[in-house]
């Protein structure tokens, strides 16, 4: 692995066994982010507080603490979860305090959801906050047990990019799991996700049925003989 450590804004604290943890090094696009709007996918200024107390702790309340439980219940032990736009944070937390075991990263390309993120993470070493976006994750191949994104690939810069990262960053056998508003979910984001290198999933999603209504959920695993 090597040594170099990815660039994070004002990191919060490291895990203590840090060193083994599959963080490396990668090419970072941050894409434009201009102060007080929403360029090219990132959240930046005044929109963040109310986008996180609105979305984050109001509407997605329920959804973030059914997805936590999913994930608790199927991640392998001391495994690594990637959440892929982070935004705010809300959805590591909640796994990190239901399996303390698990390494946690969110990644987001804005810096001004970050710093929200790790001030609610108020120096836990249960999660890491990596600046990034999905279309380059400083993660090594094959490191990951899950990646999971909740409202974040209708953001996403590349489609195509974005989902091949990911594919690369997963173990084989690992999981993959995409959560948007059906409205956002383009046409053939399933199709791209099985071009990338990724198997189907035919499973109940966890959210409530309100919520299930409203929001389309992609599972899928890497076949473990997969090369990508």
């Amino acid at each position: 692995m090597p040594d170099s450590q990815p660039h994070a804004d004002h990191p919060n604290q490291q895990h203590p066994d840090s060193q083994q943890r599959p963080i490396g090094h990668g090419n970072h696009r941050h894409g434009n982010h201009r102060h007080g709007v929403h360029s090219h996918g990132v959240m930046s200024g005044f929109i963040v507080r109310p986008y996180d107390l609105l979305v984050g702790g109001l509407l997605m309340r329920s959804a973030y603490t059914a997805m936590a439980g999913m994930l608790a219940g199927l991640v392998p032990t001391n495994g690594t979860v990637v959440d892929v736009g982070t935004g705010p944070g809300r959805l590591p937390l909640l796994l990190a305090q239901r399996r303390p075991d698990v390494i946690v990263i969110g990644v987001d390309p804005s810096a001004d959801m970050l710093e929200r993120a790790r001030r609610r993470a108020d120096g836990s070493a249960a999660v890491q906050f990596v600046r990034t976006g999905s279309e380059s994750l400083p993660l090594e191949d094959a490191s990951v047990d899950v990646v999971i994104s909740s409202l974040s690939s209708h953001h996403w810069e590349d489609r195509t990019a974005a989902l091949a990262e990911q594919v690369r960053v997963l173990k084989p056998s690992g999981r993959f799991w995409l959560f948007d508003l059906r409205s956002h979910v383009a046409a053939d984001t399933r199709a791209t996700v099985v071009r990338s290198g990724l198997a189907l999933l035919d499973e109940p999603s966890p959210l409530g049925r309100g919520t299930r209504r409203r929001f389309e959920m992609i599972a899928a695993v890497k076949a473990p003989e997969s090369g990508r």
